[in-house]
């Protein structure tokens, strides 16, 4: 059997929003957005001073807008997988491990 280069990458996921993220892409900004969007009013209101307020806000949305950003965008090129994908298959290897026979 004769084995042939297909020339494009059949795959990656399509980017179907507007040519440039994908459903799952956008499925995490729409969550990380949310986090952000439900805890941002309350760290807002701690601090009198709207300038430090906003510092503040800033500093407490930048490790979920990290995280959102590496599940979304990041991908672990060993593999040729994106790194939530990656993260779950580490996950399920663990339910895997057993003690195997041969026989019945």
């Amino acid at each position: 059997m004769r084995k042939v280069t297909v020339p494009v990458d059949m795959a990656s996921e399509q980017k179907s929003i507007l040519g440039i993220i994908s459903k799952r892409q956008l499925i995490y900004f729409i969550i990380g957005g949310s986090i952000i969007y439900s805890y941002t009013p309350t760290v807002f209101n701690f601090v009198p001073n709207i300038l430090i307020s906003v510092i503040i806000c800033l500093m407490a949305a930048t490790p979920t807008a990290a995280v959102v950003f590496f599940l979304a965008f990041y991908k672990v090129e060993k593999y040729q997988l994106s790194l939530d994908k990656y993260f779950l298959i580490k996950a399920q290897y663990r339910t895997q491990l057993g003690c195997w026979r041969k026989g019945r």
